[in-house]
């Protein structure tokens, strides 16, 4: 099935700067073109007021002569659904209702600020304002000289999480300035993917006075939040504790505003997600880590605040929250809510994102089991609306009997995924493939195996907008869960120590089903990508056939050993999937590196790497690149300045449609010469 609608006939005034290529493309009417992201919108952050009469949420858009991302406030009636912009700085997104008709938020906005001090660098200020929902300028309350992370209200003032130095140090003006001329480094990790060197940063929390803009230190030293959530004058904590090496266990804590006090609660070696306040007690989301690492899924636990004590409530064996993927989202929002004595949390089965609650009778039940995905939501009384993506419609807000705004009310040509299941060594593959926009009967097409990040995450049949660029740029896609991937099951979803084993079966096994069933896919033309694992699936793959006549790797993996010693998570995960580290087993993390079979590969690959992702940082495609230069194979290797591990997610504007470009271009030459 194909959706065609307006005709997309934008093309930028200023041509001069257009490469001839991308021009042909924004003049082919009706289809998608690489600059077709620009018009998407983006939806996060939906609240609903204390009195449940209006919601709040954060709607983002690209402004791609600025290079940067558009951020506002909406207010939705939440009876009549009429919805309107609260804000118009741009630069809003994160707030808390203070009440039924008062917002306070932080902005990067410049209006009514007075500028102190213009070599403070902004990134470590947090202004904050307040706005009347019914009308009037937004007022600035004070700014902050400290990156503010997360805030929520209790009964005794506005409780903030900041990113911030263990210990500060007043600076010398004179001498030289870390961080900006040096680093001093003695932790690890000592940088973060999304916020570059941490070394001695830690999520502190404070305890803010409105209007006397006193701050009280909460949680503070090396102890780092992860989560936390206030009821009345208590908070609960999810936090580590780490001095030189961070391992991956958290602790859960109480914060008593009341009496002062922080107490632990529990100190056993669990890897905790949230906490939330139930019913006189605290649920947290946990796992031993005993079934698969630190992968496991998810159980409910239960801390007794009387007894003190916890116990397990729960065996699900599923993936919470949502792991199902797509590059169009911007912002975030909540996934567990307490609402009457229930809490409503999200689920990731097969391949998408239900609804679900928690009751005081320790029951779990469905609330919304719809294909698609649910990003994030909010419940008060009866309602309960989400911002999700429902068939190939991107993101929009929904209650339970259907869709309530219409933002993205785009005409693409759009190309449907067409499900088929594979068999392969005894597992169920979900599969699906897109014939190109255009189709023809008879005629056959390059098809492209897209292989998905994590590896616990999962593709879905949700709008993916570079899958939809490549159907409408007369490619054929094939894409497929295969083991590894969420929503089946810890045991379907563990490959610790055997990456490119059951996986590489899987998604080999798909691509021969593929061909079989389906007569418009040229197997003379085959080509693969994938990002972050995928690009690692994608560096294994072609190290291990020569089926295919192009690749694209992004953010990639091609070295355990190097990733072990490089990267904000290298010690802790590969340790944790592979079972080894370069001491204990030097050849098993060699014989799992692409690196290894890089001498075997014969595909022409381009390397798409971002130079501030630390997740999977720069060495690695840089190895792979230059392994397939050393062997004379056609390759190129794509660096990005200033982007990081989510360049195709939340990458600057320009940035994400140049990545799209050199792809496009990369499977044009090899695949569409003649």
């Amino acid at each position: 099935m194909f959706f065609a609608g307006l005709k997309v006939d934008h093309i930028p005034s200023d041509e001069r700067h257009i490469p001839l290529n991308l021009l042909l493309r924004l003049s082919d009417s009706g289809s998608m073109n690489i600059e077709s992201i620009s018009d998407y919108k983006f939806l996060s952050n939906p609240n609903f007021s204390p009195d449940g009469e209006h919601l709040c949420f954060a709607h983002h858009e690209m402004d791609v002569e600025n290079n940067e991302y558009i951020s506002t406030l909406w207010i939705m009636d939440s009876k009549r659904h009429k919805k309107y912009k609260l804000t118009n700085s741009g630069k809003d997104s994160s707030y808390v209702w203070l009440n039924d008709e008062e917002i306070l938020f932080t902005s990067g906005r410049d209006m009514g600020v007075k500028k102190e001090d213009e070599e403070e660098e902004e990134k470590d200020k947090t202004k904050f304002f307040k706005i009347n929902i019914h009308g009037g300028e937004a007022e600035h309350l004070f700014t902050l000289d400290k990156k503010v992370s997360g805030m929520d209200i209790s009964d005794l003032g506005v409780v903030i999480s900041v990113w911030e130095k263990v210990h500060e140090k007043e600076e010398d003006k004179k001498e030289l300035k870390e961080g900006k001329d040096y680093h001093e480094l003695d932790e690890i990790p000592f940088w973060s993917n999304e916020e570059g060197f941490s070394n001695k940063k830690r999520n502190h929390l404070y305890l803010l006075d409105l209007e006397s803009q006193d701050m009280k230190m909460l949680v503070g030293e090396y102890k780092s939040v992860q989560d936390f959530h206030v009821e009345g004058d208590k908070i609960s904590i999810v936090l580590s504790e780490y001095e030189d090496k961070y391992q991956v266990e958290n602790f859960l804590y109480m914060y008593d505003l009341g009496e002062d006090s922080l107490k632990m609660l529990v100190e056993d070696v669990l890897e905790i997600g949230v906490s939330r306040f139930f019913n006189g007690n605290i649920l947290f989301a946990a796992t031993d880590m005993e079934r698969m690492g630190m992968n496991t899924n998810m159980d409910f636990y239960l801390y007794d605040l009387e007894k003190g004590e916890h116990r397990r409530l729960t065996d699900m064996d599923r993936s919470l929250a949502n792991s199902l993927l797509t590059d169009i989202q911007y912002g975030g929002g909540e996934v567990f809510r307490v609402h009457d004595g229930e809490l409503y949390f999200l689920i990731t089965e097969d391949y998408s994102v239900n609804l679900y609650k928690f009751t005081e009778e320790h029951e779990i039940v469905p609330v919304l089991q719809e294909e698609g995905s649910i990003d994030c939501f909010d419940v008060h009384d009866e309602d309960v609306i989400y911002i999700g993506l429902r068939g190939l419609r991107p993101q929009e807000l929904y209650d339970m009997d259907g869709r309530i705004t219409d933002f993205n009310d785009l005409d693409f040509e759009l190309s449907q995924p067409e499900y088929f299941q594979v068999e392969s060594e005894g597992r169920k593959i979900d599969s699906w493939v897109m014939k190109p926009v255009g189709y023809e009967k008879g005629k056959r097409y390059p098809t492209i195996l897209e292989i998905h990040g994590c590896p616990k995450c999962v593709y879905g049949t949700i709008h993916f907008n570079e899958m939809q660029l490549l159907v409408n740029n007369g490619y054929a896609v094939v894409f497929s869960n295969p083991s590894g991937s969420s929503g089946k099951g810890d045991e379907f979803a563990d490959i610790r120590g055997v990456y490119g084993g059951p996986d590489y079966e899987d998604l080999m096994n798909v691509m021969d089903a593929a061909i079989e069933r389906y007569d418009f896919i040229d197997e003379d033309r085959l080509g693969v990508a994938g990002g972050s694992y995928g690009g690692f699936m994608t560096n294994w793959v072609i190290g291990h056939t020569d089926r295919f006549a192009a690749a694209v790797s992004f953010r990639s993996i091609a070295n355990w050993i190097s990733k072990f010693g490089t990267t904000d998570i290298g010690y802790y995960f590969v340790e944790d999937q592979q079972g080894a580290d370069p001491w204990s087993d030097h050849e098993q993390l060699w014989d799992r590196s692409p690196m290894k079979y890089a001498n075997k590969v014969k595909t022409p690959t381009l390397f798409i790497q971002s130079r501030k992702d630390y997740r999977c940082w720069e060495v690695e495609a840089i190895q792979m690149f230059t392994s397939l230069k050393y062997h004379g194979i056609d390759s190129k290797l794509v660096l990005f300045e200033d982007e990081n591990h989510g360049l195709s997610r939340e990458g600057k504007p320009k940035q994400r449609m140049k990545r799209l470009e050199f792809t496009l271009n990369w499977f044009d030459e090899y695949l569409k010469t003649e």
